[in-house]
């Protein structure tokens, strides 16, 4: 059943007539001024199309108003639970997550990656879909000391390497963790056909 609607002519919001009158009568009482954070609103005419003004519209961080209200934000947060952390609650958040993936490797998020070919990316399913076609057994997202590399097929690593999310120094000392290891590294580059660095690497 679809209810017939009528927009205020006050607030120009739509409203069901079973409500429109108890709407009505509502919006079109006076309402007393008051202060919205330090700055004065008339609620009589603060609305334009069923729209609250907004204290701060058109003022920069440059504006006092705008940088007290921030700094007061700030500091009334600040040290809360799910508001702004600060340096000392990150760094044991950090300590904290490291210690609970060391003990339960299971629940790292690389290794509910493994396997999961739709939460991977783009780059990284190309690879995957190469290796299934052409009968390449392979272990996904294998976890090797602290790190879970692409992928793994006996004693050599596949890495797929992405534009933005890499970072040459930390890759290189995987890289050496893996050789001291007696693994060998292959990186493909994103940009790369993925597909025809595979082919070599396996005379496909």
């Amino acid at each position: 059943m679809i209810r017939e609607r009528k927009e205020c002519d006050i607030c120009k919001k739509s409203i069901s007539i079973s409500n429109y009158s108890r709407h009505y009568t509502s919006c079109s009482k006076p309402k007393p001024k008051k202060k919205i954070r330090g700055v004065d609103f008339d609620p009589n005419i603060g609305f334009k199309n069923g729209t609250r003004k907004v204290w701060n519209k058109g003022l920069t961080k440059d504006d006092p108003r705008v940088k007290k209200y921030g700094d007061s934000i700030s500091v009334s947060t600040k040290g809360k639970s799910g508001r702004v952390w600060t340096d000392e609650q990150k760094l044991a958040k950090s300590i904290w997550r490291k210690q609970y993936h060391l003990e339960n490797p299971e629940a790292h998020p690389n290794r509910k990656l493994a396997g999961n070919r739709t939460k991977i990316s783009y780059p990284e399913q190309i690879a995957y879909d190469w290796m299934v076609e052409n009968g390449i057994a392979f272990e996904h997202q294998k976890q090797i000391g602290k790190y879970f590399p692409d992928f793994v097929i006996d004693n050599l690593i596949i890495e797929i390497d992405g534009e933005y999310w890499h970072n040459d120094e930390k890759d290189k000392l995987k890289d050496e963790f893996f050789n001291r290891n007696g693994y060998t590294v292959l990186r493909i580059k994103a940009k790369e056909h993925i597909q025809s660095r595979l082919s070599e690497v396996f005379s496909v």
